[in-house]
């Protein structure tokens, strides 16, 4: 359980600085609404360009997050559980798209896709995969896979190893007890990580911009839009789009909150 803050000027100090962060915070919004205006917020957000964007950024980050999560909760499962060789070189691997810049990601993309098996699906499908929205599910799941997969881990993690081997004990095969055991008890970590990946996803730009580039209305996703308005001066759409964005990560947040509960993953 937490300490009260109280008995002494630390607590008091530690709070305050707190305070003071939430107060920049919400300064920071609160200035930038003052500076676009009631009459703005209205004309800006009752504009198609807006919600366009913001349901391309909507459905595309919850595909990235359906495939990322495909390979996280296997990978999670794995590193939490098991042991084989060179584990730690391995994790190591697979968290490189987490520390390195996504801007590195996209550059990297492109290299990829000219080989197997994406030269492949161009070919006999004629599904091409660059600057089209398949590139931008590329670049969101590409930066989001590992970083689900740590999240799932950790939510492995909490799970005590003793209900699994009393599951076995009763002669449940491994996939059974995983399915039966081990996803309903880590349920709650599971969904509030997967609402961190979907922000985290719908958060990207960097990547977008050196593998996808920008094309009005099919790739520009709301980060990708601002930082486009904001090079051209359109200060007007910046400020909205940023609000935006904002409650979004809001939104995102207080969920994950309220299903994460007193989890340490987050």
């Amino acid at each position: 359980m937490a300490a009260k803050a109280r008995g002494g000027w630390w607590p008091t100090l530690s709070v305050g600085i707190t305070i003071t962060i939430l107060f920049a915070y919400v300064l920071m919004v609160l200035s930038n609404w003052i500076y676009l205006g009631w009459s703005d917020t209205v004309y800006f957000f009752s504009k198609s360009r807006m919600w366009e964007r913001f349901w391309l950024t909507v459905w595309t980050s919850l595909a990235s997050t359906f495939f990322s999560l495909c390979i996280g909760i296997p990978a999670g499962y794995a590193l939490s559980r098991f042991t084989f060789p060179y584990r730690n070189l391995i994790a190591s691997i697979i968290d490189l798209p987490i520390v390195v810049s996504p801007a590195v990601v996209g550059a990297f993309l492109f290299g990829i896709t000219t080989r197997f098996p994406f030269d492949l699906i161009s070919e006999h499908y004629g599904i091409y995969i660059g600057r089209n929205v398949y590139g931008v599910l590329l670049v969101q799941f590409t930066v989001t896979a590992a970083f689900c997969a740590r999240l799932m881990k950790a939510s492995f993690d909490m799970i005590p190893t003793r209900f699994e081997a009393v599951s076995r004990s009763l002669g449940a095969s491994p996939l059974r007890t995983f399915f039966r055991v081990v996803l309903p008890m880590a349920k709650n970590g599971i969904i509030a990580s997967m609402i961190v990946v979907w922000a985290r996803a719908a958060a990207e730009w960097e990547g977008l911009m050196l593998f996808v580039g920008a094309t009005e209305g099919k790739t520009d996703i709301m980060p990708f839009a601002i930082y486009l308005d904001f090079n051209a001066g359109m200060m007007g759409w910046v400020t909205s789009m940023s609000i935006v964005c904002i409650l979004m990560a809001i939104s995102a947040i207080s969920a994950m909150k309220m299903i994460g509960g007193r989890s340490n993953v987050w």
